[in-house]
């Protein structure tokens, strides 16, 4: 139910970033992220052509490794998301998928991933480290961050790899 929550909540939200957002920010890829009580969760979506360069379906062994790669380095929380260590927060739930995987969809090809996790001290969730943005070389990332203090949108763009959970 809490989860049902929060992704409903992840679901508002997007969708009024993304009206205030219009073109501008195609280009980047976009990541929502939104804590209540124990539960945190996160929803990641990013442009194929900028994790692995092309948004057709893979047409060689080596268009195929890439998305397969790709799939199973965002598949795990630990690479797209990790919450500082003192929340003591462990992963309850990692998948990623792209719209390059069979059955290939239309244009625009994205990589997609949902993550969840289970935070026994919530109040220490201070921050969260993106290593994605390492990854994804350069590519920005459009966050939503909804925490029970409000919802904050940024863009945020290696080198700051940091999410700050709580306003200074």
């Amino acid at each position: 139910m809490r989860e049902l929550l929060l992704a409903g909540l992840l679901t508002l939200a997007g969708a009024v970033g993304a009206a205030e957002q219009g073109d501008a920010g195609r280009a980047a890829g976009s990541l929502e992220v939104a804590l209540k009580g124990h539960a945190l969760v996160a929803r990641l979506s990013l442009p194929a052509a900028q994790v692995v360069g092309f948004e057709q379906a893979p047409r060689t062994d080596q268009e195929r490794l890439a998305v397969r790669d790709a799939l199973g380095r965002l598949s795990e929380a630990r690479n797209v998301l990790e919450p500082v260590p003192e929340a003591l927060c462990s992963v309850t739930r990692q998948n990623a998928d792209s719209t390059l995987s069979p059955p290939v969809s239309a244009p625009p090809a994205v990589f997609t991933g949902r993550y969840a996790w289970r935070c026994q001290q919530p109040d220490a969730l201070l921050a969260l480290d993106v290593p994605l943005l390492e990854f994804i070389n350069g590519v920005p990332l459009d966050i939503l961050l909804v925490t029970p203090a409000g919802e904050r949108a940024w863009t945020l763009k290696a080198p700051d790899t940091r999410i700050p959970v709580v306003e200074d």
